[in-house]
């Protein structure tokens, strides 16, 4: 699996928490870039999240709907989770969640993609599994207190079946999924044009 590493520049000229929680924090900085600027940005202890497209052995998605109360609806999105603990690497992160919140396990975990998810505000780093040969191994539904449904569909119909979703306005659609299966599409077929 590749290393991520990553060159930090510094303008902060003065940073203080404004609000803390178990999953992020708040912070007011005064920074330099240009000019001076006041900046607002949630942060994570450990900014690293997971999330998984996991391809079944039919060619088929494992998604996850579950309601947000932050926009107040229910979302279908790939299945994910922060890493909220010290000792587990991103690849068993991936592993655990896959399997909580799906009851799915897979033969062969690859880390594809890493980036942002919304610099403007927090530091949270995306990092994108394909899960391949993924097969129904428990339950799932989540850890106490979540109620996740799961959701297959075709790969090959995924994007149809998220705009359309996205359309009617009764269910958000994660925005990154599409980039995700774009991504997954190009590792699992290389030579073709996605």
């Amino acid at each position: 699996m590749p290393k991520v590493t990553r060159k930090k520049a510094e303008n902060t000229l003065q940073r203080k928490t404004v609000w803390k929680c178990k999953y992020f924090n708040v912070y007011e900085q005064k920074f330099e870039a240009g000019k001076k600027r006041t900046y607002y940005s949630a942060e994570r202890p450990n900014p690293n999240t997971v999330h998984i497209i996991a391809i079944t052995e039919d060619d088929e998605v494992v998604l996850v709907r579950q309601y947000r109360p932050a926009v107040k609806s229910y979302v279908i999105e790939l299945p994910a989770g922060i890493c909220d603990r010290e000792d587990e690497s991103l690849i068993e992160v991936a592993e655990r969640e896959l399997l909580e919140e799906t009851g799915y396990s897979a033969d062969e975990f690859e880390l594809i993609f890493s980036g942002t998810v919304s610099p403007g505000i927090t530091n949270e780093l995306y990092n994108l599994f394909l899960a391949s040969g993924a097969r129904k191994t428990a339950n799932g539904g989540g850890t106490s207190g979540e109620e996740i449904e799961v959701l297959l569909k075709p790969r090959r119909r995924l994007i149809e079946f998220l705009v359309e979703t996205s359309l009617e306005g009764d269910i958000l659609v994660d925005a990154k999924i599409p980039t995700a299966l774009a991504l997954a599409n190009k590792y699992l077929y290389p030579e073709s044009i996605f």
